[in-house]
């Protein structure tokens, strides 16, 4: 069943409230999923269709969703089924990683991190960071370029902390020379919060509540009460909040007078950082068309997706959550789940289909 709630429906001009809540109750339970401040009324019933296609499928089986979509910084889309509502909080995985990276380039802009300095540098009196990692920079951090291996034990260690944890990371065998090829690497994103709160002098709780979620008004955004988050994917949100983050690199890094990261940095998200690099690991299947990396965002290749001019960028998680992000269109969307990487991205392809189809055929 699909939910409505006030909390969708306040986008929503007076009038067009009223007609809604009419039309509701004559329609019962069932129906499509809410819509907000559309300025142009969209026919979202393929959308809802086609996310409820999924229910049952996928190798993780997927039970509910939740979905969200924003097209020029309005909600315009709100639905969920089966187990799920819109309001539902659920750990996203990897979908944490663009919001770490971006915590992090909030530090960068404000002159306590530089890209291109060896992490040594800031971590050097904490952990014992081997002679062979000495090189390894925050940049090749962000974008898995650094050799460091895809995980460690650690991260699962809610006993532990995060020096503990990076230290035993410092202690691995690096998969190759840093620099040389991409390896996606969730184990690289802890080193970066180590990071972060050596330069900061804060934990990084206090840096997500700092940096992300009382600008951007998040209430539902967490990594845990811990002292070892899981910086690469230990994250838990809502869908709507989780749009209210990655509107911030439509806006070009910026929400209301704050600007959390610099327009230029914003704009580097979809720019290949990992160009030419041969790949030891990725964790994305086979003709995804995700072939770039940029902080946190994977980058898609025009030719696999049609109907946009782009650029279009995503954070896919292990358990399906996808969020992306369609500059051209100028909208942003993410399906919540608890499923698999595979199903995620094929919701995030059939949903896209039925955005596209309605907005080129207002825009034209």
């Amino acid at each position: 069943m699909h939910s409505t709630t006030a909390a969708s429906r306040r986008h929503l001009p007076l009038a067009l409230a009223a007609a809604l809540a009419a039309s509701l109750a004559l329609a019962g339970c069932g129906g499509d999923g809410d819509k907000g401040a559309d300025d142009v009324q969209h026919d979202w019933t393929g959308l809802t269709t086609a996310l409820d296609s999924f229910l049952g499928a996928g190798s993780g089986q997927v039970l509910g969703y939740s979905f969200a979509l924003k097209l020029d910084g309005k909600t315009v889309y709100t639905g969920a089924n089966g187990t799920m509502s819109v309001d539902s909080v659920i750990p996203i995985a990897s979908a944490s990683k663009a919001p770490s990276a971006t915590i992090i380039l909030s530090l960068v802009k404000d002159g306590l991190i530089d890209l291109d300095t060896p992490v040594y540098d800031y971590i050097g009196s904490v952990v014992d960071w081997p002679i062979a990692k000495r090189s390894i920079t925050m940049r090749m951090l962000l974008n898995h370029t650094s050799g460091i291996q895809f995980d460690s034990s650690c991260m699962n260690d809610d006993n532990t902390t995060l020096v503990d944890c990076v230290q035993e990371i410092a202690d691995t065998t690096l998969n190759f020379v840093p620099g040389t090829a991409f390896g996606y690497s969730g184990a690289g994103y802890q080193v970066a919060g180590l990071v972060a709160e050596e330069v900061s002098g804060e934990t990084w709780s206090q840096l997500v509540d700092e940096r992300l979620n009382t600008p951007l008004g998040m209430t539902t955004f967490t990594y845990g009460d811990t002292d070892n988050p899981r910086i690469a994917g230990g994250a838990s949100c809502s869908a709507e909040d989780y749009l209210k983050f990655t509107q911030l690199y439509l806006n070009g890094g910026k929400v209301g007078s704050t600007q959390i990261i610099t327009a230029d940095q914003a704009a580097q998200a979809t720019e290949n950082q990992v160009a030419d690099l041969p790949v030891y690991y990725t964790p994305v299947p086979d003709g995804s068309g995700l072939n770039g990396y940029s902080f946190g965002f994977w980058i898609s290749d025009a030719a696999n997706y049609p109907g946009s001019n782009g650029p279009e960028i995503s954070d896919p998680g292990l358990l399906g959550t996808t969020p992306w992000l369609d500059f051209d269109k100028s909208y942003t969307a993410v399906v919540l789940i608890t499923s698999d990487t595979d199903t995620g991205i094929a919701m995030w392809n059939a949903a896209r289909t039925q955005i596209l189809d309605q907005l080129n055929g207002t825009q034209q």
